[in-house]
C-alpha cells in the first residue's frame, strides 16, 4: 500500500509517502521550486505541489496510478460550517475570502485531474486520468498536526499540542494519544492565535509576518521584558489552561508599542524589549495550557506540532515539565502532509508507528550526477577514500576553514542537521560574524551547535535532542571553548548526532574533538539569506563559488578555494 500525503493550503507545500509501513519520502515544495516558503498563502488561488509529487514518484520509481490514495491536510468541509464565524469577527479575512478559500481548497482534486497546471514533463508519471482515479481524502488540518508528531514519536502514550496560525476552526488544539488512537481533549478557536499573536508583533517590528518569527525569537535575548503588561493584556490566560487573543488591542500596537519600526531600519533597545516580553508571554501561555493538560491527563510524555513549535526556547521550557518530548522536526504546515499520510495509512489497515530512523527523506544526487556537474563547471575536484573522508574534513575545520556539506538525502523540515550544511570551528566568536557575513545574514542572529551524543551534558544543560527543535544553556566552564555558537543569553540550539544515525559527521566532531578538546562545531544550513536549502549539486555549486564559502564536500568530492582568493582551486 502507498499513500501521498500532501499540504499545500497556506505556506510550506510539502509532499510525504508512506510505503509498506514506512516514511519512505517527504519534500517541502521550496527546495525544488527555489521559491522561500514554497508559496504565500493567496485565498483567489488552488496550489497542487506537483514539483514535489513528481519528486516523490521519481525517487521511488512509481506512478500515481500505483498510489491507492492521495491525503490533504485541509478539510474545506470543516471551514465551510463554520465560515458564519465571519459575523461574529472570529475570522479575520472578508467573507469573500473565506468563501475564496473553499472553493479553492474544493478545486484542488479537479485542478490535479485537469492537467490546467501540469507541466508536460511530469505526465511521464502523473497522467491527469491517473490523478482522476486515486483516491483523495481530506483530513482536519490540527489532527494531521498532532499525526505528524504522535505517529513519528515512539511514544505509546503522550499528551499532543498543536499550536499554529490557525486550521479551518481552531488556533490551539490539544490531543490524548493511546493505544494508537488520537482522542481530542479541547480546542481554542479563531481568532484566538498564538501564531497570528507573534506574527502581529513580529511585523510591527519591522520583519516579515508568517516568515520572520525565528528572527524576532533571537532577538528577544537583547531585550528585558518590560513590555510585559501589554503583552499580558494581548494575551490574557484564563482557566483550564485557556487563553484569549485580544486582536481588537493588536490592530493598534502603535499606540501600545511606540512606532512600527521600517523594514530595514536600525534596531534599538525598544524593539528588543519588545521581542523579550513577547516571547516571554508565548512561553507562559504554553506552559499554561500544556501543565493544565498535563495535569488532567497525568501524562509524562509530551508531543509537539504546529509553527509555534519552531520556537526552540518556548520549547525548552516545555522540556523541562515532562520525562520525554517530542517535536515534530517539520513543526510547520510542510509536516502535515506526513500528518495526513499517515491518518490515511492507518484508516486503511495500517500500522500505528511510522518513527523514522531519521528525517533525511529528501531527494539525493550521486557522485556520477556530481561529477557531471563539476566538469560542466570546469571545476576538478579531488575525491579522497571513504576511509581518509573525515580526516580530511577535520584538517580543513582546524586550520579555520568553513566546510560546506552536499552529501545523502536531503533533510525534511527547517532545520539542516549535516547534508545540506556548512560546518565550520566553534572556537572563534568571529566565526559566526563571518559565517553571518557569508550568509548574508543579520549579525544579531545566533548559530547552532553540533555535538556528540557522549559530550552534550558536558558542553549543555537541558534536553539532547537530534533535530535542533530545543534549546540549551551553555555550560559556564566551556563557554570558552565554543563561543561562535553562544547567543547572547548564554543558550544555543544543539543538535545531538549519533554514531548511528551519521558515521561520517560523528567522526569527524570526534576527531576534531581529539585534535582541539571539544568535539563541537557550527551548523547552519547550505543556503544564502532569502533562499531555500540547497536541494541539487547546482544550487550547492552556486552558492559555494558566490558566497566565499572556503571548502565544500560535494557527494564524495572535496572543492577547495585557496586561501585569499577568489577562485576555485584547480586540482586533480
Amino acid at each position: 500500500m502507498i499513500i501521498l500525503g500532501m499540504n499545500s493550503v497556506f505556506e510550506h507545500p510539502s509532499v510525504a509517502v508512506i510505503s509498506d509501513g514506512g516514511l519512505a519520502f517527504a519534500v517541502e515544495e521550496e527546495r525544488l521550486t527555489r521559491i522561500k516558503n514554497g508559496k504565500a498563502f493567496n485565498p483567489w488561488r488552488a496550489h497542487v505541489p506537483f514539483e514535489g509529487m513528481h519528486a516523490a514518484l521519481s525517487f521511488l520509481d512509481i506512478g500515481v496510478g500505483d498510489v491507492q490514495e492521495i491525503a490533504y491536510s485541509y478539510d474545506y468541509r470543516r471551514h465551510l460550517a463554520a465560515v458564519w464565524q465571519w459575523i461574529t469577527g472570529a475570522r479575520m479575512s472578508t467573507l469573500r475570502e473565506e468563501i475564496a478559500t473553499i472553493w479553492s481548497v474544493a478545486s484542488i482534486p479537479r485542478l490535479m485531474a485537469s492537467g490546467y497546471e501540469l507541466p508536460s514533463r511530469y505526465r511521464d508519471r502523473m497522467p491527469p486520468k491517473d490523478l482522476a482515479r486515486v483516491h483523495y481524502r481530506m483530513w482536519d488540518h490540527h489532527l494531521c498536526h498532532a499525526a505528524s508528531a504522535a505517529y513519528c514519536s515512539g511514544f505509546d502514550r503522550s499528551l499532543v499540542v498543536v499550536a499554529d496560525g490557525n486550521g479551518e476552526t481552531h488556533c490551539t488544539s490539544v490531543y490524548q494519544f493511546a493505544g494508537g488512537k488520537l482522542k481530542r481533549l479541547a480546542g481554542i478557536p479563531l481568532p484566538h492565535s498564538l501564531g497570528l499573536f507573534y506574527s502581529y508583533i513580529t511585523a510591527h517590528l519591522g520583519f516579515e509576518p508568517f516568515s520572520d518569527e525565528y528572527k524576532v525569537m533571537g532577538l528577544a535575548a537583547y531585550g528585558e521584558p518590560r513590555f510585559d503588561e501589554v503583552m499580558g493584556r494581548l494575551l490574557p490566560l484564563g482557566p483550564a489552561g485557556t487563553y484569549r487573543f485580544n486582536v481588537n488591542l493588536a490592530r493598534d500596537l502603535e499606540s501600545l508599542l511606540g512606532p512600527r519600526r521600517k523594514v530595514g531600519a536600525a534596531l534599538n533597545q525598544r524593539h528588543f524589549d519588545i521581542a523579550r516580553s513577547m516571547q516571554s508571554r508565548l512561553e507562559e501561555a504554553l506552559q499554561h495550557v500544556v501543565a493544565y493538560h498535563l495535569n488532567v491527563t497525568a501524562n509524562k510524555r509530551l508531543c509537539l506540532a504546529g509553527g509555534v513549535f519552531l520556537n526552540c526556547v518556548a520549547n525548552s521550557r516545555l522540556a523541562e515539565m515532562v520525562e520525554d518530548i517530542y517535536v515534530q522536526p517539520a513543526a510547520n504546515d510542510a509536516g502535515t502532509a506526513v500528518g495526513a499520510a499517515a491518518l490515511s495509512w492507518i484508516r486503511r489497515g495500517g500500522g500505528h508507528q511510522l518513527r523514522p530512523d531519521s528525517v533525511f527523506l529528501g531527494t539525493e544526487h550521486d557522485d556520477a550526477t556530481v561529477e557531471t556537474v563539476l566538469c560542466r563547471a570546469g571545476i576538478r575536484a579531488i575525491k579522497p577514500p571513504p576511509a581518509q573522508l573525515a580526516e580530511a574534513l577535520v584538517e580543513r575545520l582546524v586550520g579555520g576553514r568553513t566546510v560546506a556539506l552536499f552529501r545523502g538525502r536531503m533533510e525534511f523540515g527547517p532545520r539542516a542537521l549535516g547534508n545540506r550544511s556548512i560546518i565550520a570551528s566553534a572556537q572563534s566568536a568571529q566565526m559566526r560574524v563571518r559565517l553571518n557575513e557569508i550568509k548574508k545574514r543579520e549579525q544579531f542572529r545566533p548559530l547552532a551547535p553540533i555535538v556528540t551524543e557522549e559530550a552534550f551534558h558536558r558542553f549543555f544543560d537541558g534536553t539532547p535532542d537530534r533535530y535542533m527543535t530545543v534549546a540549551a544553556t551553555v555550560r559556564v566552564e566551556v563557554l570558552h571553548l565554543i563561543p561562535a555558537v553562544i547567543h547572547v543569553d548564554g543558550t544555543a540550539r544543539p543538535q545531538v548526532v549519533r554514531k548511528v544515525d551519521d558515521p561520517l559527521l560523528y567522526n569527524v566532531l570526534v576527531e576534531f574533538g581529539r585534535r582541539t578538546g571539544a568535539p563541537v562545531l557550527v551548523n547552519t544550513s547550505l543556503n544564502v539569506r532569502g533562499r531555500p536549502i540547497d536541494e541539487s549539486p547546482h544550487d550547492a555549486l552556486a552558492s559555494f563559488l558566490t558566497s566565499g564559502l572556503d571548502s565544500m564536500l560535494i557527494g564524495g568530492f572535496i572543492v577547495d578555494r585557496p586561501s585569499g582568493t577568489a577562485a576555485v582551486e584547480m586540482h586533480i
